[in-house]
């Protein structure tokens, strides 16, 4: 009889992973996280799948450090590395991650059942040079939201979700350093890559360990469980979406694009006061 049942467990948890989206574990110097891809089985995200999967098994996460961690808003990663443990003494002693082609962007707004919610994991995106935000831009840098940050839904992919956000409020608890205060590190003003650098006790930064794909099917079985308060959440479509952030910080560039920030504040200050 228990054989039967141990069975009949295993063949569920074939069928229920076999139809979900794949489950990513980024192993932090903080602690670990796991991410559900495509949390809601939408074939229109087959390509933001592939695209993370494709920076997870070329190691691209390897080593990169964690470069905002903006209180109530969002912790964001994927972009940088460094060449020092400690805070680096300028911007040259950084370099970005190397990037495949941008991926079309989906924009929550667009897609029932998704909203930039607390949980939620969504595409950085770069301006579009004319003061908006390039939808179709997203690379390698994403970001995991920290509160109802549904104003972002217009613009911004929400691809994945976090089924337990304890190493993501660790993180969160960790000193950090506005690096564009200090004019010797070449940053510039506005430059918020920058501006909310999380720091361990020790000094050091916050760096991806590593980044790889979990196959075993009980562990993928949990993931999923584990995001079902978040959807719920994100289904409702959050509260009234608007930020209590100023609206200077309240945006969340690519890397690359931190030139163009100025130039989609005033389309984002105009978008989010109509709603």
């Amino acid at each position: 009889m228990h054989q039967r049942l141990s069975l009949a467990l295993i063949v569920v948890l074939l069928l229920f992973t076999s139809a979900s989206g794949q489950v990513v574990r980024f192993e932090t110097t903080v602690g670990d996280f796991d991410m559900v891809l495509n949390p809601t089985d939408n074939p229109l995200f087959q390509e933001h799948v592939d695209n993370m999967l494709r920076y997870v098994e070329g190691g691209a996460y390897k080593s990169s450090w964690v470069n905002r961690a903006a209180e109530d808003f969002v912790l964001q990663m994927g972009g940088f590395y460094s060449h020092t443990k400690r805070v680096p003494i300028d911007i040259a002693s950084t370099r970005p991650v190397a990037t495949y082609a941008p991926i079309e962007g989906e924009p929550a707004a667009e897609n029932p059942d998704l909203s930039n919610t607390v949980g939620t994991v969504a595409m950085a995106l770069p301006g579009d040079g004319m003061g908006g935000t390039n939808q179709d831009g997203g690379t390698s840098s994403f970001f995991i939201n920290l509160a109802d940050n549904s104003f972002l839904d217009a613009d911004f992919t929400v691809f994945a979700a976090i089924p337990d956000m304890t190493t993501i409020n660790n993180i969160m608890a960790l000193m950090q350093t506005d690096l564009t205060a200090d004019p010797d590190f070449g940053a510039g003003a506005g430059n918020l890559g920058f501006s909310d650098v999380p720091l361990e006790d020790n000094g050091f930064q916050v760096f991806v360990k590593r980044a790889f794909e979990i196959t075993d099917t009980l562990e993928m079985a949990r993931a999923r469980a584990g995001i079902e308060s978040i959807m719920t959440a994100s289904m409702a479509g959050g509260g009234s979406g608007s930020s209590s952030m100023p609206l200077s910080t309240a945006v969340v560039p690519e890397p690359v694009s931190w030139a163009m920030l100025l130039l989609g504040l005033v389309a984002l200050g105009t978008r989010c006061r109509r709603r």
